[in-house]
């Protein structure tokens, strides 16, 4: 009775709250239809409980909550619908399935993003709405959207214009590696299900200018004023001033350093650069000000009127107007339509429930665009928001803390936020990229005046004044400007702290999930409990800090990288070994392979090896060694450089690792029933590839050889050996070129599967060789490239082989 008393109370106060069970079971089903398209199994047992529920309710409740599976069933058909339109008839991404090159007619949707930051020559980015595509000799009438990049500016190109280019599309790359950015999902979000490079400038003609004569024209007005608003910031004020007004007022990071990002990055106030529900509140803030002060002019409005409501309604298309300038994307219009629901609130006076109006928010926002759920900017706002609802209570002041000092009053509430927004987004922060700062709360209280209170009020002033009066937009930037100099200057001595934030491991789904509980436990009152679960959940999540994972299996990955190489070992006795780390792609340590380590709660690595010195195996190594540690560097010896690789070197040593050069037969490391060998040591004066460092890794009967790049001189050199090549496990030399992997290699290692880590090469041409892909096929032995199966894991006991995508 007591239970069913209990049941009864709760489901009475989800009667009241509709809107919280409604979204949560909107957000389930999307869930299901995005990691199990079929959920008529998982509907069916919802409704079967909630039927069984409802033989304790009365009817009306019964009738309430078995509705809410029509609401999982409808979020999961409109997220199945949303990844099934890239095959609709008539969608350019159900004509292009690999690297195509096509002649495209569409129109320009948007400002063309140009990133002058950068050292490099400037890369333009921009999307285009296709209506027709020239593949072969005919034309034929398509729609989708297509992202573009090339190399040189192109901001001259006017949104809402007729665009012919010529340009390689296919589907957006993603590495199929644990812990990489999905690319591809992020597009998906944004309906984008294409991506392509154009060769040059030249590529691209206007076929038909953009013009204001009709409804669709007008449609493109505010890319085209976003358009100005970014040429004017770039052409009045210095780099890094025009870098950051462009991400306060209009959204475009595009035009702020890398290295100003990562400072902002480092000091956990990265959220400021992007528009959000503090710049949407405070514009609200502004213009309802305002209306308020022009419309109380009025004595006939304030006698017959309500006038602040009437400037809290007056202030809504304004927003609107606004979030069309600052481009309309995801975390743009999720603060809009927070903003919205908000000021109706207010206007009806249901502003009490913030739950409820967050909720209303989510499903909102969801019901729009479902794949918004998993964006990364999305779980970070409504995180935020949800912590600072949660800990509302301590935020605004009681009675007896209105009664401490004024300093008290009036930095608690300002603290208290950041740290309440801090907390909510920690595990989120962690997942995805894997640090967080440990001064962001104080950095925050900082650099939010400057930039939030200060340097962005001048600049909405200014956005108007850049149309009507150009000297007037430029003084007030430039007063707005002092307050982006200080909030630069202040990051950078922040990012200049050697603990000014942690890198960590990946948090599971259930870690994210206790930690959100002992929130809610904590801002329920229940202390002790919660910091008793904190401190049992920490010791957790930093277990393998102090104690390495054994297992009685090794952990062979061959990860996808692209065009290079990169092979994590995890031993039985822990040990964690990365042989080699580079690929064609930039910043693959810090985009890819740590990600990966992380994901695989990897803190620390025990060694690292260069098999030889050429940069698609060694570019990432930078990023490994700064972050993971190694104890010992292992490399060939070879006097050659390229690259980066002495600067590799320099840094090693400075960080006090070993930096050892083996000789043949020297064992890495080994164990009872396992061993890593080096089969050939340093070879002075061959070429690069051929004294590349070979390994062999044995682990009872069962083997594994990494061979590197070595051609077939070296090939020949090993079988002539004694020394035990077989193995289970091939790693094809030189990424499976013809010049490597003889057959008389084949016929030593007798392997069960071969390996191939390989991507699209410089010459646009596939490895492995046809020759080899031939022999390995008639020897019946089956071949596994990255780029196709992605990262490859095999596990072993010694005995059992299981290989296969992590």
């Amino acid at each position: 009775m007591l239970i069913k008393a209990k049941i009864h109370l709760a489901l009475c106060w989800c009667e009241g709250n509709i809107l919280l069970p409604v979204t949560l079971c909107f957000i389930f089903g999307i869930l299901a239809g995005r990691f199990q398209p079929l959920l008529v199994e998982s509907a069916t047992l919802s409704l079967l409980l909630l039927i069984a529920l409802s033989f304790f309710l009365r009817r009306k409740q019964a009738a309430l909550f078995l509705s809410l599976p029509l609401f999982v069933l409808i979020g999961n058909l409109h997220v199945v619908q949303q990844l099934n339109v890239p095959q609709t008839t008539g969608q350019l991404a159900a004509l292009i399935h690999e690297q195509t090159q096509v002649t495209l007619v569409g129109t320009l949707a948007g400002m063309v993003e140009t990133n002058t930051a950068q050292k490099e020559e400037p890369i333009s980015r921009f999307t285009l709405d296709a209506e027709e595509v020239r593949l072969g000799q005919h034309w034929q009438p398509v729609r989708g959207k297509v992202r573009l990049s090339l190399s040189g500016r192109a901001d001259d190109l006017l949104p809402g214009s007729t665009l012919m280019l010529l340009a390689s599309i296919g589907p957006p790359h993603r590495f199929k590696t644990p812990g990489a950015f999905d690319y591809a999902t992020y597009l998906a979000g944004k309906n984008i299900y294409l991506s392509g490079r154009i060769s040059a400038r030249q590529d691209v003609l206007t076929i038909k200018e953009q013009t204001q004569t009709n409804w669709h024209g007008l449609w493109y007005v505010p890319e085209q004023l976003r358009r100005q608003i970014s040429l004017f910031l770039r052409q009045q004020l210095t780099p890094d001033l025009a870098g950051v007004y462009e991400a306060l007022l209009i959204g475009s990071r595009a035009g702020v350093r890398p290295e100003l990002l990562e400072r902002f990055k480092a000091t956990g106030t990265m959220h400021i650069l992007a528009i959000s529900g503090l710049h949407i509140g405070l514009l609200t803030l502004l213009i309802a000000g305002l209306l308020r002060w022009l419309l109380g002019r009025s004595r006939w409005l304030l006698l017959h009127s309500h006038v602040p409501s009437l400037a809290l309604l007056g202030s809504l298309p304004l927003l609107f107007v606004y979030a069309l300038l600052a481009g309309m994307n995801t975390p743009v219009l999720r603060a809009l339509i927070m903003a919205a629901i908000l000021l109706m609130a207010v206007l009806l006076r249901r502003q009490h429930n913030l739950l409820h109006l967050l909720a209303a928010a989510v499903l909102l926002v969801l019901a729009l665009n479902p794949l918004a759920l998993f964006t990364v900017s999305f779980q970070l706002s409504f995180s935020a928001v949800a912590a600072l609802i949660l800990f509302l209570p301590q935020i605004l002041p009681s009675k007896a803390k209105e009664q401490s000092s004024l300093l008290c009053r009036w930095l608690r509430p300002p603290i208290m936020v950041s740290v309440a927004a801090t907390l909510g987004t920690l595990p989120f922060m962690l997942f995805y990229f894997h640090r967080f700062s440990l001064i962001g709360p104080v950095m925050n209280l900082l650099i939010e005046p400057l930039l939030c209170f200060w340097a962005l009020p001048w600049g909405l002033a200014a956005l108007p004044c850049i149309f009507i009066s150009p000297a007037l937009a430029i003084q007030l930037l430039h007063i707005g400007g002092i307050a982006l100099t200080a909030g630069q200057w202040c990051v950078a001595q922040g990012a200049a702290l050697p603990w000014a934030s942690v890198w960590t491991i990946s948090p599971s789904l259930l870690e994210i999930v206790l930690y959100e509980l002992l929130l809610l436990l904590w801002s329920l009152r229940y202390r002790k409990t919660a910091l008793l679960g904190a401190v049992l959940l920490v010791c957790h999540f930093t277990w393998g800090l102090w104690l390495p994972e054994k297992s009685p299996q090794s952990q062979v990955t061959v990860l996808d990288i692209g065009q290079g190489s990169s092979v994590f070992l995890h031993l039985p006795d822990g040990t964690r070994i990365l042989a080699d780390g580079g690929s064609t792609v930039d910043k693959i340590g810090e985009q890819v392979i740590g990600p990966y380590l992380w994901s695989q709660r990897v803190w620390r690595l025990d060694q690292a090896l260069i098999s030889h010195p050429h940069s698609d195996h060694f570019n990432g190594m930078d990023f490994i060694l700064r972050h993971f540690r190694p104890k010992t560097l292992w490399i060939n010896g070879d006097t050659y450089r390229e690259g980066t690789y002495q600067q590799i070197l320099d840094q090693a040593q400075e960080q006090g690792m070993s930096v050892l050069i083996p000789k043949s037969g020297c064992k890495l490391a080994q164990g009872k029933d396992f061993a890593l060998t080096l089969l050939t040591g340093s070879l002075p004066g061959r070429d690069v590839n051929d004294a590349s460092l070979v390994l062999r890794y044995q682990h009872g009967s069962r083997a594994f050889l990494l061979p590197g790049d070595i051609g077939k001189q070296s090939e020949a050199r090993l079988v002539q050996q004694d020394v035990d090549l077989r193995a289970d496990v091939l790693l094809a030399a030189h990424h499976g070129s013809s010049t490597s992997n003889s057959p008389e290699l084949l016929a030593a290692v007798k392997p069960r599967l071969i390996v191939v880590s390989a991507g699209r090469s410089a010459r646009q041409k596939y490895f492995p060789a046809a020759v080899n892909l031939n022999l390995w096929q008639q020897k019946n032995i089956p071949v596994w490239i990255t780029r196709q199966q992605g990262t490859i894991t095999c596990l072993t006991n010694g005995e059992e082989l299981n290989c296969g995508e992590p």
